[in-house]
């Protein structure tokens, strides 16, 4: 009796620590717990299913798979172990047996929200988008951050390149996190224009250099990228200090719509200052649309960390990953991204999907 006990406590120890090591990404040591549970008791399907998924976390899709099947046939009623085996399948890319498992999970259970989310995954994956979107949008009031990541990282591969497709900060508002790129008001402008008629002779005074600076915050204040370059150009002509002009020039830049001269002179700060947070989000930014996607990865991940309640960073990081062809390190990102603004940025990505897809 005793003995039985002492194993099962084992037993029990070591799913919750394969639990644990998985949820802090070491798939590998997890499977191995995951593998003493079964040691002990060969027939525990929550086990089996978790070590598939640990052996998927760990890169190993077959034996993951394997894994995944023989759960399913140890607890033949139940969805969960099914549904597993989906899950793997769809993150291999292998979308038509990843359907067929999310349909038999269905089947288990015919009003499980989760599970029918993940079948319209499945069924968008393989172009087959008649029921998707309703299955896929019905479950997004209810929210679940994988299935709304790996949603994103599904629409951002479709999309990415296609004529006529909305960046998502095309979709948003400001107030969501869009791009605020609106022209200054009129009144605005008109206020811009007294401090000049003001401040000038003041700035004159003290020479070139200063007036220079002025008109270029000036130029900025009202949102004129390019007259604020000209000024600045002038300025660093007259002796203003390099780092501050670089600083200075590479936003401007990058609200003109030049990234790669905005990447240019953000390459001119010691790397130090690029890494710091706040410059950190602006600078991947501006290698991200100057298509310097390796390059832009640390700065996201500097961005990401610092700003976490921020779609904007992990999002921009998971793109980087669909640019390279990697993704599943991009559904990763994409579910940190979906956590922030869950569950809207996935709708926003699925209603552009299905845009584009009807040509409208």
């Amino acid at each position: 009796m005793f003995g039985w006990l002492s194993k099962w406590w084992r037993a029990d120890r070591a799913y919750f620590r394969g639990c644990r090591l998985a949820r802090e990404g070491k798939h590998g040591e997890a499977a191995k717990a995951f593998e003493e549970v079964i040691a002990a008791f060969p027939k525990h399907a929550r086990a089996q299913g978790q070590r598939a998924l640990a052996l998927a976390g760990a890169g190993h899709t077959g034996e993951a798979v394997r894994a995944a099947r023989r759960a399913c046939e140890m607890d033949p009623r139940n969805h969960a172990p099914v549904v597993f085996l989906g899950q793997i399948q769809y993150d291999a890319g292998n979308y038509q047996e990843a359907r067929k498992a999310f349909s038999a999970a269905a089947r288990l259970d015919p009003e499980n929200r989760l599970v029918k989310a993940w079948l319209g995954l499945a069924q968008l994956a393989v172009g087959d988008a008649k029921e998707a979107p309703e299955l896929l949008g019905a479950h997004l009031d209810y929210g679940y951050e994988g299935v709304e990541g790996r949603l994103i990282a599904l629409a951002e591969e479709r999309l990415w390149g296609q004529e006529g497709a909305l960046p998502l900060e095309k979709q948003l508002t400001a107030e969501e996190g869009g791009v605020e790129d609106s022209r200054a008001g009129f009144w605005l402008r008109v206020f811009s224009l007294v401090r000049r008629v003001v401040l000038w002779p003041l700035a004159r005074v003290r020479g070139r250099r200063a007036a220079e600076l002025l008109m270029a915050e000036e130029a900025f204040s009202i949102r004129d990228s390019q007259e604020a370059i000209g000024h600045l150009r002038a300025a660093e002509k007259a002796g203003a200090d390099p780092g501050e002009i670089a600083l200075s020039l590479g936003q401007a830049y990058y609200e003109a719509g030049n990234a790669q001269a905005a990447a240019e002179q953000f390459a001119r700060l010691p790397e130090e200052d690029r890494r710091r947070p706040e410059l950190a989000l602006v600078v991947g930014g501006a290698l991200f649309e100057a298509g310097r996607y390796e390059e832009a990865r640390p700065y996201l991940t500097i961005a990401s960390e610092r700003y976490s309640r921020d779609f904007a960073p992990a999002y921009y990081r998971g793109l980087c990953e669909i640019a390279l062809g990697n993704r599943k390190a991009a559904t990763a990102w994409f579910i940190e991204a979906a956590s922030r603004l869950n569950p809207h940025v996935a709708r926003k990505r699925l209603e552009e999907m299905g845009r584009v897809r009807n040509g409208d």
